[in-house]
């Protein structure tokens, strides 16, 4: 079974890359059925290349069936009605996920995301004038699969629904246990609630010692706790009923269980598992661990083959599989207690090890961070996890004191182990990895296990392929030429050119969330900039570690809020600012705080033109005769022309400074592209400049809702007038090829 399912996720996998057609897919798989039946020879191979189809058959029949709501939404591009939906749960601060029930009084059900600042309970019914719009996922910076085909924004404030009546019973259920921890627990039930209900309240406060600790999976619902679960709940009912009965019960328990987690991969990798175990001793069959993990994800694609890229199910499965094929086994001939508990404890680090390093391409790739930590915090992580999670069951049913204090003890006893592992040196962070990278270390990895196995055999035959697969993926030369990216970065700006030599020159950083766009740069502001969360992750995975140029329009947080982290993460060669802003205050603060050692800074006077490959950039503003000394006003305006296209980037300059560009340099102004001044203000972008400019096509860099309304139809009517294409990056990261 374990070669046919390989083949199906396979099909999956490219059925999703090449998005092939129902079709053609049908069609192939019928000429293969026929080859099969005629070819005996061939027919295994056949068989496989048959599974393989259908996978990718069956990631297009999900794929191709929208829901009655995104079909709507689709048409209106949003709603804006009360609506009536339940919490499922909280993914983030002010981030929820929710069940959509009713829109307008007609029923239906969507998954939705679902954004509000305030406080909502989880498991609760809400009723609220609310804007219903399609999700976006950004092609170029979002890694992530989209979960979600729908934003949900309350428009008013969300009014709890009286209708305890109307939740089904796991909902009712998952209300009640987290009632009575908070109740019973206080302070402590976060920890609980992230054990027995999948609540993400406790990782998410401490994301930082988790991950470094490398014991995430031991604070989230997983196999593991399952497994757990599985254990005590089995010698109970041992107890008292016969072994059939018991099994039912406890595979009827798997079931309710994964359904009070919402049906997480992960806990329904390990239900499927246990259920297909008890099934084959039922029926007197023997299942091996490698049948047994390749039917479970069988059985999960087949349900909803987009599980198969999210992470929660990949490093599932990773984990078990790692156990399952690559464990090498301590064998020891210790007939004492300490000798066998030196050889479990032995077989248990090991354990850590091999699944620590196995599933380090992944969270390197997805986290830039992984962690062998692990190895020591499992020794005493898992034995507190599990007394933890009894006791998570016993509190609400048993709230006695004595299980109250034993809970809280092990859980100030946890936190300091946390606190300590998380202190160990064997972690890497802020590293990330791109795909090729993951994957030749995926492939040193595996031969590495071969060894330690003692496969030495296969070890030998998989040498040379492997070694050469690695040489490739490490040593293919990743080209960067001939483009223009704008980015996605909400209401800033940030843009990335690439010459035809290969040279980078990277305008304006982003801004930093929450503060306002006009505000003053300063050095404390810049750590949760949208540059370190984001596009360095892009960068890194992209291979990208130098910029030989960094321009700088102004030093409003807009345009200037990822400064610091690029200039402490990459190689930057030349920081291109303005004379204005050099005299400035701002500068003042910030330059004895900045990264500047190995940077030479350019500074613009006046207009000019700078050398960029076979090409040149003109700058063309501010002008040394410009007096305006608005910070808006003096941002660097320049133009960048290839062999085919020509680009306008404006910064945040108002109606003033285009007045002066239209007077002193109209011939320079004509442009295909336009990065529309100030984000699409109507301050900007007047009537005489767009005229002098006549784009093809105008780019707004800004977020599709924002305090202050851009883009704004002024703007916009004065570029239709023209008859120029429109595009708007919050719509996705916006790229020219410029060949």
């Amino acid at each position: 079974m374990l070669l046919p399912v390989i083949f199906w996720v396979a099909g999956i996998i490219v059925g999703r890359w090449l998005q092939l057609p129902s079709a053609g897919i049908v069609a192939f798989a019928m000429g293969l059925l026929c080859a099969a039946i005629l070819l005996k020879n061939l027919r295994s191979i056949l068989i496989l290349m048959l599974f393989f189809s259908f996978g990718a058959l069956r990631y297009e029949a999900g794929r191709s069936r929208p829901s009655e709501l995104i079909d709507i939404l689709q048409r209106r591009n949003e709603i804006q009605q009360m609506i009536r939906y339940r919490i499922d749960t909280k993914l983030a601060d002010n981030v929820y996920q929710a069940s959509v029930q009713e829109i307008a009084g007609i029923d239906i059900e969507e998954k939705v995301l679902l954004y509000y600042h305030s406080e909502l309970k989880i498991g609760h019914i809400y009723s609220s004038l609310s804007m219903l719009e399609p999700s976006f996922s950004d092609p170029l910076l979002d890694i992530y699969p989209q979960r979600f085909r729908a934003i949900l924004r309350p428009v008013l404030p969300p009014q709890e629904q009286d209708s305890e009546q109307k939740l089904d019973p796991v909902s009712r259920l998952r209300k009640l246990l987290q009632d009575r921890l908070d109740e019973h627990l206080g302070i402590y039930s976060p920890i609980a609630k992230a054990l027995l209900l999948s609540d993400t309240g406790f990782k998410r406060e401490h994301r930082v010692e988790l991950s470094r600790a490398g014991i995430t999976h031991l604070i989230v619902v997983s196999g593991l706790h399952v497994m757990m679960l599985s254990l005590i709940i089995m010698v109970i009912l041992r107890l008292f009923i016969p072994m059939r009965l018991a099994e039912l019960l406890f595979m009827l328990f798997l079931l309710f269980f994964a359904a009070l987690n919402n049906w997480a991969p992960p806990i329904l990798r390990a239900m499927l598992m246990l259920d297909l175990l008890v099934l084959a001793r039922w029926m007197s069959r023997r299942l091996a661990a490698a049948q047994n993990l390749s039917v479970s994800l069988f059985i999960i694609t087949m349900i909803n083959p987009a599980e198969l890229f999210q992470l929660g199910l990949q490093l599932s499965y990773l984990s078990v599989a790692l156990i399952v094929f690559a464990l090498p086994h301590i064998r020891h001939g210790a007939k004492t207690v300490i000798g066998k508990t030196t050889g479990i404890l032995a077989n248990y680090l090991l354990i850590s090890f091999v699944v620590g390093l196995g599933i380090a391409p992944l969270t390197l790739y997805y986290f830039g961070s992984a962690s062998l930590n692990g190895i020591i915090a499992n020794l005493l992580g898992l034995p507190l996890m599990t007394m933890l999670l009894v006791l998570s069951i016993i509190v609400p049913i048993l709230p006695l004191g004595i299980f109250v204090t034993a809970f809280q003890g092990f859980a100030d006893l946890w936190q300091y182990w946390l606190d300590f592992c998380a202190g160990l040196p064997l972690f890497l962070e802020a590293y990330w990895l791109s795909l090729a990278q993951a994957l030749a270390l995926g492939c040193g990895i595996f031969l590495f296990i071969l060894l330690i196995k003692g496969r030495f055999r296969l070890f030998f035959r998989a040498l040379i392929p492997l070694a050469a697969a690695i040489a490739i993926l490490l040593l293919l030369p990743v080209s960067h030429k001939d483009e223009v990216i704008f980015f996605n970065a909400g209401v800033a700006d940030c843009s990335l050119i690439f010459d035809d030599m290969g040279n980078s020159m990277m305008i304006d950083t982003g801004g930093i969330p929450g503060s306002r766009a006009e505000t003053d740069l300063s050095i404390e502001a810049t750590d949760e900039s949208w540059m370190k969360n984001k596009l360095l992750v892009w960068l890194a995975r992209n291979r990208i570690r130098r910029l030989d140029y960094l321009m700088i329009t102004h030093l409003h947080t807009d345009h200037a809020g990822g400064m610091t982290g690029v200039l402490s993460s990459l190689d930057v060669g030349n920081l291109i600012i303005s004379e204005h802003d050099l005299d400035s205050p701002i500068w003042e603060n910030l330059q004895t705080q900045l990264k500047l050692e190995d940077t030479n800074i350019i500074c613009v006077k006046d207009s000019t033109s700078i050398a960029f490959g076979n090409r040149r950039l003109k700058i063309l503003h501010p002008d040394s005769r410009y007096t305006d000394t608005d910070i808006n006003n003096q941002s660097i305006v320049c133009r960048y022309d290839t062999d085919e296209l020509s680009f306008l980037f404006t910064g945040d300059i108002e109606k003033e400074a285009e007045a002066w560009l239209v007077d002193h340099y109209p011939e320079e102004l004509k442009a295909d592209i336009l990065k529309v001044a100030h984000h699409g203000s109507r301050g900007s972008s007047s009537a005489v400049f767009l005229d002098a400019v006549k784009p093809i096509e105008a780019v707004f860099l800004c977020s599709k809702r924002n305090v202050y309304g851009f883009p704004h139809q002024e703007v916009i009517s004065r570029l239709n007038s023209l008859g120029t294409r429109l595009r708007f990056s919050y719509n996705g990261s916006i790229r020219y090829s410029t060949k």
